[in-house]
């Protein structure tokens, strides 16, 4: 009978145990670690998929009025301090930020749009009309009568609120001086500068909302575990109030964005399309694509290397900060999963 263990066989049984425990551990590490990557990997796919598709729906409405065309329909603005001055020229516009003070000049100036935008990125702007549940309930007598209404999202439109109404002849743009709510809304010259349209519309006519957005990237103010700064990519809503200075409701949108670059498909007069940055387009009248470029990282470190990887983007590639040149786009050396996506649109409203 067998009374117990010898030294060796206790010294064998441990050294097997050992083995076995340390097989055990390195294969949890492992698969944590697979788990922390493919985790990481997802939410940058989602958010790089979620970025360029609400970019896309915004930019393929680039100067929509109805069925007016932009090219030979021009917006008549009556609207007091009215989000653009020729909605031709302003519907879609881009920037390079190149240093603090880019937004000189624009809307954007002053505000904090122009200070958070993260220089070495891109800034897109997009003005167009959004269509709405509400149509008019007959013909209009007069180009200043007041506008009857009727719909389920007559309750979006407040007093002194900016409209855009069209057929395919004509367009405009004025305020409402009157409460939407008892759908009529007038358009008086309190809050305009003229009481008339540019015609008396039908009930053929189409009702809709102003968009004014802009697209920037800007540090979230969060840093992830290892004190690194999140960036983010934002859209800014014109609040389009009745003021001479704007205001803007700043939304985060995704997060993780490190670095936005565009460039703009410019049609030339011999039909051929030339891409190139903001500062690049001759005239952005003529652009009729956009391509959008987004570098994503994850905020939890989960690669097992140092990311010195170059990542081109449209019109700029975003290198490594250490040994960089002077003035590269640079992203971190650090631990963070990094892709980059990159999407076409072409622009409906455009020939």
């Amino acid at each position: 009978m067998q009374a117990g263990l010898s030294l060796v066989e206790m010294m064998v049984a441990l050294t097997v145990s050992s083995i076995l425990l340390l097989g055990i551990f390195t294969v949890y590490i492992d698969s944590s670690q697979t788990s922390r990557l493919a985790n990481s990997l997802a939410r940058v796919q989602e958010s790089g998929r979620i970025g360029t598709d609400i970019m896309a729906r915004d930019m393929r409405m680039v100067g929509f009025q109805g069925c007016a065309d932009p090219d030979d329909v021009t917006l008549n603005i009556i609207a007091e301090n009215p989000p653009t001055g020729s909605f031709f020229d302003s519907t879609l516009r881009g920037w390079e930020v190149d240093d603090a003070s880019w937004a000189d000049g624009t809307e954007f100036d002053g505000t904090s749009i122009e200070t958070r935008a993260v220089v070495g990125s891109d800034v897109l702007a997009v003005q167009r009309g959004e269509s709405v549940e509400v149509e008019l309930t007959g013909n209009m007598s007069a180009d200043n009568a007041n506008i009857q209404v009727q719909g389920s999202d007559v309750g979006l439109f407040s007093q002194g609120q900016i409209v855009l109404i069209s057929d395919c002849e004509a367009a405009d743009l004025f305020r409402i001086s009157s409460q939407p709510s008892s759908d009529t809304w007038a358009h008086a010259n309190n809050v305009n500068t003229s009481n008339r349209l540019s015609q008396a519309y039908t009930d053929s006519a189409r009702v809709m909302q102003f968009s004014a957005t802009v697209y920037f990237v800007a540090d979230t103010g969060r840093d992830d575990a290892r004190g690194n700064d999140i960036r983010a990519l934002y859209r800014a809503t014109n609040n389009l109030l009745n003021a001479a200075t704007p205001t803007f409701q700043i939304d985060e949108i995704v997060e993780g964005v490190e670095s936005m670059q565009l460039e703009y498909g410019e049609l030339l007069p011999t039909g051929n399309v030339r891409y190139g940055t903001a500062d690049q387009v001759g005239d952005m009248t003529n652009v009729i694509t956009v391509r959008v470029g987004l570098l994503i990282s994850d905020a939890d470190g989960s690669s097992n290397f140092t990311d010195t990887i170059d990542y081109p983007l449209p019109g700029e590639t975003i290198v490594a900060a250490g040994g960089a040149a002077a003035g590269a786009v640079t992203h971190p050396e650090d631990d963070r999963v990094r892709r980059t996506f990159i999407s076409t649109v072409m622009l409906r409203n455009r020939d």
